[in-house]
């Protein structure tokens, strides 16, 4: 049976954690560019507004990681499988 890259991509437990690790660096300099925004006083922001800015950015930010980003997701994915391969050899 033929399965596609794609498949291939979402069963991996190596490149999914790696696909997490680049979100979570694209999350920070997402937060941080969207802290940067100048803020009006005229409303409040709550607790929850916040809650939800911080989950719709971690969103995006995996989104991107598996399909914008997916080329360095692929390189670090290709780093860490060489190591555990070269681990495992020796």
């Amino acid at each position: 049976m033929v399965r596609t890259i794609s498949s291939i991509r979402s069963s991996d437990k190596l490149w999914n954690a790696c696909a997490d690790f680049t979100a979570t660096i694209f999350y920070d300099v997402l937060k941080k560019m969207y802290e940067s925004i100048p803020k009006s006083n005229l409303f409040r922001r709550t607790l929850a507004e916040n809650w939800f800015m911080n989950m719709t950015l971690y969103e995006y930010s995996r989104q991107v990681a598996r399909q914008e980003l997916s080329s360095l997701t692929n390189m670090i994915y290709e780093a860490l499988a060489k190591k555990a391969y070269d681990k495992k050899s020796t």
